[in-house]
């Protein structure tokens, strides 16, 4: 399981705008990740962390046609690590 951030900056809407349609798609998404937080940082900017369990579902919505069209409509930009847990001392 790949402990996810996503940075998400939005050029033509609003995080409103994107949380809705972020929100609509839950019922897809769960069949790759869990765990999901979601923080507004600004007006045109998102933090999304999640447990992704199955990153090969979300490679393919990532790359489907319908996400992409929605990427281009919203003018959304993903950034995105794949965290671990700092070494203890």
């Amino acid at each position: 399981m790949l402990n996810t951030m996503i940075v998400l900056k939005m050029k033509n809407c609003t995080y409103d705008d994107w949380k809705k349609a972020f929100d609509a798609d839950a019922e897809m998404q769960a069949e790759f990740m869990r765990e999901t937080v979601v923080g507004k940082v600004d007006e045109h900017t998102a933090i999304v962390s999640a447990d992704v369990f199955a990153p090969e579902k979300m490679q393919q919505l990532m790359s489907a046609p319908e996400f992409k069209q929605l990427e281009e409509e919203m003018g959304l930009e993903h950034a995105v690590y794949f965290l671990q847990p700092a070494p203890t001392a």
